[in-house]
C-alpha cells in the first residue's frame, strides 16, 4: 500500500480526529484512512450509476408551474 506524509496540520484538527477515532473505537490512522476512502473520487462506472439514479428520481417530479398557473392560484 502507498504511504502519505502530510505536514503542517493544525493541532486542533489532529485533536478533533483523535477524539473521533477514540469514539469510533479505532486509531487516528484508521480514522483518517476511513475519511479518505469515504471521500475518494467516483469511478466512471459509479458516476454513471449515480447519474442514472438521479435521472430516475427526477422523472417522478412534476413540471414547474407556469407564471399564469401561479397567478391563477393566487386569485
Amino acid at each position: 500500500m502507498a504511504q502519505v506524509l502530510i505536514r503542517n496540520i493544525p493541532e486542533e484538527t489532529i485533536k478533533v480526529f483523535k477524539e473521533r477515532a477514540k469514539r469510533n473505537g479505532h486509531s487516528l490512522e484508521q480514522e483518517i484512512r476511513n475519511l479518505l476512502e469515504k471521500n475518494r473520487p467516483y469511478t466512471p462506472e459509479e458516476r454513471v450509476a449515480v447519474t442514472r439514479y438521479l435521472h430516475a428520481k427526477t422523472l417522478k417530479v412534476s413540471r414547474p408551474l407556469t407564471l399564469e398557473e401561479i397567478r391563477e392560484g393566487l386569485e
